[in-house]
């Protein structure tokens, strides 16, 4: 189609060149929105790659040494000087100190891998068990010791992670135990902390492990003025501990001695106030004078004209009344006898007031729920009140 503009006429572009017109832009933004995501992608992966510990990670940061060194320091983190002088004392080591191996004397291995501070293998800091797992993977994958006896021994350094490990074929684990071990960690580590100097730790460790597996552990485990100080501070907090728990055991017999002296005044006092309560109850009984038995009617035994030869017997109450002992444990049930009056324990819902005044005959003191709760009993200690009044 065409259309006249200013007198002059023009085609109108067709729908198709207008939409191949802007093609060109939203290719170019596609290709932007793929790269950013790529990028995204990478950022996400490395990280998460480089925070897990593997097998293949070791394997690529630290190849096997080439023959015949037995150290693998593939940045250069060591020192010339030192990797000779390491190097050396492992070759010694195979030289000179040997073990019987299927009947043949073979000389211990000993290699060392050393990663820079750019290669971290993703060990996190509390995973000690990873760098010795890590360890374990370099003899294997190295082949250090000799297949008929497993003498191997691993140690790697890992700059990057801050961790050293240690591993000992089953052939070397006589000589170095796992304590051997622990205790050439520690003091690398402590060299390390103490001076920076990876070099100087390295070389010392390797000479203590030359030693051990020589049988001579003695520089190994000589004391240090940190050891003496440690030691020190153990032995202080352990004699405080000490004394802190004898004292402790000395306050606890104190409040027992103190509760049987208490316990022991306590029943003095209840002797003084039962003897007190007999003497009070006899007085009263004295006053009554009575002769029968308030509930039975009957006579009481040792009463003149009371029947004699049974087995009824008569019982004093705290409040100066007597009655039998038929009657007595038909009323109250079971009771017990101190300083020569009767006092019901008030079980299985018994009363336990008098029958002729409803005082409260229990022992002082004792627990006011063992009674029956009716009402003759509560109104008994009303009635025995207005009682002891009268008389």
């Amino acid at each position: 189609r065409s259309r006249v503009h200013g007198g002059s006429a023009q085609r109108e572009p067709s729908r198709l060149s207008r939409l191949s017109c802007h093609h060109g832009p939203p290719a170019k933004a596609t290709m932007r929105t793929k790269l950013v995501v790529s990028l995204v992608v990478a950022l996400l992966y490395f990280p998460l790659g480089a925070a897990y510990y593997s097998a293949t990670k070791l394997r690529t940061y630290l190849p096997a040494p080439a023959a015949p060194n037995q150290v693998s320091d593939p940045t250069s983190s060591l020192s010339p000087q030192t990797f000779a002088f390491v190097d050396s004392a492992l070759q010694d080591i195979k030289r000179e100190v040997l073990v019987s191996c299927g009947g043949v004397s073979r000389g211990y291995e000993v290699a060392v891998g050393v990663l820079g501070p750019s290669q971290p293998l993703g060990i996190k800091r509390k995973a000690e068990r990873t760098i010795v797992t890590a360890s374990a993977d370099l003899l294997d994958e190295w082949g250090v010791g000799h297949k008929d006896c497993n003498n191997g021994v691993t140690l790697l350094l890992a700059l990057g992670d801050r961790k050293v490990g240690i591993f000992a074929g089953e052939g070397a684990t006589g000589l170095m135990t796992d304590r051997v071990r622990s205790r050439i960690i520690k003091k690398m580590t402590d060299k390390l902390k103490a001076t920076r100097d990876h070099d100087v730790a390295l070389r010392d460790a390797v000479a203590f492990i030359g030693d051990a597996l020589n049988g001579d552990t003695s520089e190994l485990f000589k004391w240090t003025a940190e050891d003496y100080v440690n030691y020190t501070i153990w032995g202080c907090v352990a004699i405080w501990g000490c004394v802190y728990l004898a004292d402790a055991a000395y306050n606890r017999y104190k409040d027992k001695v103190r509760q049987r002296r208490l316990q022991r005044t306590l029943e003095r006092i209840d002797e003084a106030d039962l003897q007190a309560a007999a003497e009070e109850a006899t007085g009263a009984a004295a006053r009554f004078n009575a002769t029968d038995c308030p509930i039975c009617l009957e006579e009481l035994p040792g009463t003149p004209g009371a029947t004699a030869g049974n087995s009824n017997e008569t019982l004093l109450l705290r409040c100066g009344h007597s009655l039998c002992s038929q009657c007595a444990g038909e009323w109250f049930g079971r009771g017990v006898d101190r300083a020569g009056i009767w006092y019901p324990l008030g079980e299985g819902g018994k009363p336990t007031g008098c029958p002729v005044c409803r005082t409260d005959t229990r022992i002082e003191g004792q627990d006011p729920d063992h009674h029956n709760g009716d009402d003759a009993g509560a109104g008994g200690g009303g009635g025995g009140a207005g009682g002891g009044g009268a008389g």
